[in-house]
């Protein structure tokens, strides 16, 4: 048995989202079906994936517990994966295939003691038709599917010499990520990261919340020729990728329903930057966060804008997730918020040659083309930890997408007309050229969410002021208190807290209480901190707060960090 040793940076990102759902953490397990040649064997289907387990350490690495109680990755000898063969009819293939592909998906892995791969071969009149494939996604990211399901269909071909080029063993990755250029890879990202936190706003959701629905988290599909066809078109047009476009519409819809015009997004990242990467089978999958600005007059603008923030997110986007969080904790001290990272956009890198969209000839016929789009419900969730999750499967020959939303911040219905909006407003772009954030408004029809109206924008960020007084009048030593807005100098706004305390106190301390009391929403603790010997007669009144005898004042912030 091989020696254990850490896991890969994509492994740790995975880990830590599947701790984060469990015990319902099924969801982000990878799936997909293989019709097999007419010719295939069950002799030969079992070959090919001995010899997929014999070539990828990923199939068949397990993950126990080290000394510490952390993760580590642990490759068993190459073995004999068991596979479950199910007959039917010659009619019933697909559905049972179906069936198989929901039974083994929805099945959690016991990823200390398991392989985290399972395969079930539905079989009829003695030959085997499909080839069910689920795995963890601490095996394998959506780029790695593609490169089984590819070797796996070259072997059963009889295309069984080795690959001209080997990928990385997960092993291998761990070993590299913590060399020298593995370093400066994490080095990089972690100055992006450092920047992008320092301005970002703490939330894409800087709103009130509505009454949730049943399941809290709704998921709606949309599956669509035009949409596809519309984003090639205007990439070209624009000379950015379909994605940037795709992206740009979506944050001008979120930024109209937050009322804001600055997303802040996680941008999921692919990592694989080189032959040896793209061959290989492992999860590279993490992600980055991105800021599109929104051009209120210009979708157009906002298209550059979405395709600056995206390039630069999918360059910095791998990273060791322990210094991310370390830094996120730094960070989130120095500002005095409480970042929700919870709104993840997911492209889905399609590697190969995939056939492209149908020419565009004229608008005409993209309308026409909307008459196949299916939009449909999907499975809900109760528990999940992000408020907007976007999962692009694809966006070439046609667009597949997934919409799972905090049904507080926008409802199923809301978000049918997002998906179905999209595709309006890449259409009608077409045609007019460009679009204004109005227009955008009206032909995706959702309405912007309340905004309390003690809000305040202070450090880029939406602050609920009632909120933030509530917060320093709840810490157990305060006697009386009172925060208000000002902006020293005509400078940027700042919050600062005037506080009589029972002991005696410290603007430290005082800011090290409130933090733990942030809600990652709209609330932040004071830039400047006054600590007044009593209090005046009228709280409310600044000038009483100024007249006060003052006992110690400061930021509360350590001069370094951050």
């Amino acid at each position: 048995m091989t020696e254990s040793v850490q896991l890969t940076w994509g492994q740790r990102f995975v880990w830590d989202i599947l701790e984060s759902l469990a015990p319902v953490n099924h969801y982000i397990n990878l799936r997909f079906r293989v019709h097999l040649p007419g010719d295939a064997t069950l002799d030969g289907v079992r070959g090919a994936l001995h010899t997929l387990v014999r070539r990828h350490e990923s199939l068949r690495t397990r993950f126990p517990a080290g000394a510490d109680g952390e993760p580590r990755q642990q490759a068993d000898p190459a073995g004999d994966l068991p596979v479950e063969i199910r007959e039917t009819e010659p009619g019933r293939v697909r559905r049972l295939a179906e069936q198989e592909e929901e039974r083994l998906w929805r099945e959690p892995f016991r990823h200390d003691i398991q392989w985290p791969l399972r395969v079930s071969v539905v079989v009829a009149d003695g030959r085997p038709r499909q080839a069910v494939f689920v795995f963890s996604h601490l095996a394998v990211d959506a780029w790695g599917c593609a490169v089984l399901r590819r070797e796996f269909l070259d072997l059963l071909r009889g295309g069984g010499a080795e690959r001209a080029l080997a990928g990385w063993q997960p092993r291998d990755r761990a070993a590299f990520e913590v060399s020298a250029p593995g370093r400066k890879a994490n080095d990089l990202s972690l100055a992006y990261w450092r920047r992008m936190l320092q301005i970002a706003p703490q939330t894409a959701f800087p709103t009130l919340r509505e009454a949730g629905e049943t399941p809290l988290f709704p998921g709606v599909g949309l599956h669509s020729v035009a949409l596809a066809a519309a984003a090639q078109a205007l990439a070209t047009r624009h000379r950015v990728g379909p994605a940037a476009v795709l992206l740009a519409a979506l944050s001008t819809v979120v930024g109209i329903r937050t009322g804001t015009d600055a997303v802040p997004l996680l941008l999921a990242t692919g990592n694989r930057f080189t032959p040896v990467d793209a061959a290989s089978v492992g999860t590279f999958y993490q992600a980055a966060p991105a800021l599109i600005r929104l051009d209120a007059g210009s979708l157009a603008g906002t298209i550059r804008s979405a395709h600056q923030a995206s390039t630069m997110a999918a360059l910095r986007g791998q990273s060791d997730p322990r210094d991310v969080a370390r830094l996120l904790g730094a960070v989130k001290t120095r500002r005095g918020v409480d970042f929700d990272l919870q709104s993840t956009v997911n492209v889905v890198p399609e590697p190969g040659s995939v056939r492209m969209p149908p020419a565009v000839h004229d608008v005409a016929a993209l309308r026409e083309m909307t008459a196949s789009t299916l939009v449909s419900d999907l499975e809900g969730r109760d528990n999940e930890r992000l408020k907007l999750y976007v999962h692009v499967k694809a966006l070439r020959s046609r667009a597949v997408i997934e919409l799972f939303c905090d049904s507080r911040y926008l409802s199923a219905s809301g978000a049918r007309k997002v998906l179905a909006g999209l595709e309006l407003v890449l259409i009608e772009m077409l045609d007019a050229g460009d679009l204004t954030i109005d227009r955008v408004a009206d032909l995706v029809g959702i309405a912007p969410l309340g905004r309390s109206p003690s809000c305040a924008l202070v450090d880029n960020c939406w602050i609920d002021v009632d909120a933030v007084r509530r917060m320093v009048a709840g810490l157990p030593e305060t006697i009386a208190s009172q925060v208000f807005v000002d902006s020293p100098d005509g400078g940027p706004a700042r919050l600062v807290a005037y506080v009589v305390a029972a002991r005696p106190a410290t603007p430290e301390g005082l800011h090290a209480a409130l933090m733990g009391r942030l809600d990652g929403h709209l609330t932040m603790t004071p830039q400047w901190y006054v600590i007044c010997h009593d209090a005046p007669a009228r709280p409310e009144s600044r000038a009483g707060w100024e007249r006060q005898p003052v006992l110690a004042q400061g930021t509360g912030r350590d001069s370094e960090g951050g």
